[in-house]
């Protein structure tokens, strides 16, 4: 098949390597600034279900691969091969069932669009941290959102799914229909051997009340805040979510410490007044020796993506990597707080979370999203010069190192995956098996093979 036939029968935008407007289109395939020395053969803009169906057969026809993009919001360039690049980002519609308490949403739509189309309703869904990031690789993931120590992680809300396979059909996927497709949409990531290209949503009612606290120390305190969090958790309902940041002082504070660490608690609750009691008696409780104090914030999730996404500027060069644990959470925290004390840029930071003990688990087998663990933490190196690129990852990869006595897996969602051995680690065995199985069976050509090298960088990781 000629692409002038693909652009003959698609309504989206065919852009083939050389046309005019390619090195734009390229440029902001991917949110990172740093991008894969890889390049497609083709990109598909898709304007609906059926542009993506004839992406994959022109796919299938020339022997190329697919990949597809929901925002490029990804760390590893799993949205950039060397085949056919399927733009998934026109597919944002979201259509909500209030008596149902069902949406039906496209894998363009974003967590900031879904949060808006769910607040007129009194309803919610445990959306990611990042307003611009889709649901396409959120919930392929796993998806560990807001209040998912009530919520669960998101990919378990979900009831069914419209997939392209391999072959360019069209097939809904649910617990009782085509189980396999579904069992590996819910957790495969960039392992998945299809195109999803719509998800049926279960929601719930929306907190009406949100609250945070924050409390700063140097960053020398981080094992009295690892432990404080560690018993907090233990004590705290469900609503709470509790995440340190280890980062650059922001000013004023700079001329006080130069790197600290954050404690942010954030409460997911209905009336202000048992939020409000809940930070009171974690706040209560805190390490002596706080820089700062900030308890009590309204925080809806609109404005906590506005100060989010504000750290995450689109174009910056970044290297990230988010770790499990099943130890104290000491003892990740460590190893983060004393990367970020030797950080290359003073953009670099650190998070380390700890999770209810009371947050809904998957069950064993449920779901191809099969790594989870009561502490998380995550890297994130951000420069702005290419000259960087080699510290930034050499940080990022020296830091896990370090950690890893204390990891049990990643987090695919944003895990380094060029490293060696990487990949693995983001399911258990026995997920990992049964998904090599089903693309076997579902992918037999690997049209959805993924290579994950970077530029400048030797190993390469391939599924």
């Amino acid at each position: 098949m000629q692409i002038e036939t693909l652009r003959a029968q698609v309504r989206g935008i065919v852009l083939a390597a050389g046309e005019p407007g390619w090195e734009l289109a390229l440029e902001t395939l991917l949110w990172n600034g740093r991008k894969p020395a890889r390049r497609p053969a083709a990109i598909v803009r898709a304007a609906d279900v059926e542009d993506v169906r004839h992406a994959v057969r022109y796919a299938a026809a020339n022997g190329l691969t697919v990949s597809p993009r929901g925002a490029g919001h990804n760390w590893s360039g799993a949205a950039q091969q060397a085949g056919v690049v399927i733009d998934l980002a026109g597919l944002d519609e979201i259509r909500v069932d209030a008596a149902a308490m069902t949406a039906e949403v496209g894998p363009g739509a974003t967590n900031r669009a879904l949060v808006a189309a769910l607040e007129p309703h009194g309803l919610g869904f445990p959306v990611g941290h990042c307003g611009s990031v889709p649901m396409s690789g959120y919930l392929l993931g796993g998806g560990i959102g807001w209040n998912a120590g009530r919520w669960g992680v998101a990919c378990m809300r979900v009831e069914s799914v419209e997939v392209v396979t391999a072959d360019g059909a069209l097939l809904t996927a649910s617990a009782e229909r085509n189980a396999d497709l579904f069992w590996a949409a819910r957790g495969a990531g960039p392992l998945f051997f299809g195109v999803v290209v719509g998800y049926r949503l279960r929601l719930a009612p929306a907190p009406r009340a949100i609250r945070t606290g924050v409390w700063t120390w140097p960053l020398e305190a981080h094992e009295d805040v690892a432990a404080w969090m560690q018993a907090t958790m233990a004590w705290a309902p469900a609503s709470v979510e509790f995440t340190a940041k280890f980062c650059a002082a922001p000013p004023p504070l700079a001329l006080v410490s130069a790197k600290v660490v954050m404690a942010i608690a954030t409460v997911f609750e209905d009336a202000a007044e048992a939020g409000d009691a809940i930070l009171a008696r974690i706040g209560a409780a805190a390490p002596a020796g706080a820089l700062e104090a900030q308890v009590g914030l309204p925080t809806p999730i609109p404005a906590l993506y506005d100060l989010i996404d504000a750290g995450f500027p689109r174009g910056r060069r970044m290297a990230v990597d988010a770790m499990w644990s099943d130890a104290a959470p000491s003892a990740l925290f460590g190893a983060i707080a004393r990367g970020v004390a030797r950080a290359p840029d003073a953009e670099c930071f650190g998070l380390g979370v700890v999770r209810s003990p009371l947050a809904p688990v998957p069950p064993a087998g449920a779901a191809a999203f099969s790594m989870i663990g009561p502490v998380f933490g995550a890297l994130y190196a951000m420069w702005r010069d290419p000259s960087g690129d080699a510290a930034g990852r050499a940080w990022v990869r020296g830091v896990a190192r370090e950690a890893a006595p204390a990891v049990k897996g990643v987090y695919v969602g944003e895990a380094d995956l060029a490293a060696p051995g990487r990949l693995a680690q983001a399911w258990t065995p026995e997920a990992l098996s049964r998904l090599a199985a089903l693309r076997a069976r579902h992918d037999p050509r690997n049209r959805f093979r993924r290579e994950f090298a970077e530029p400048g960088c030797e190993e390469t990781a391939a599924a």
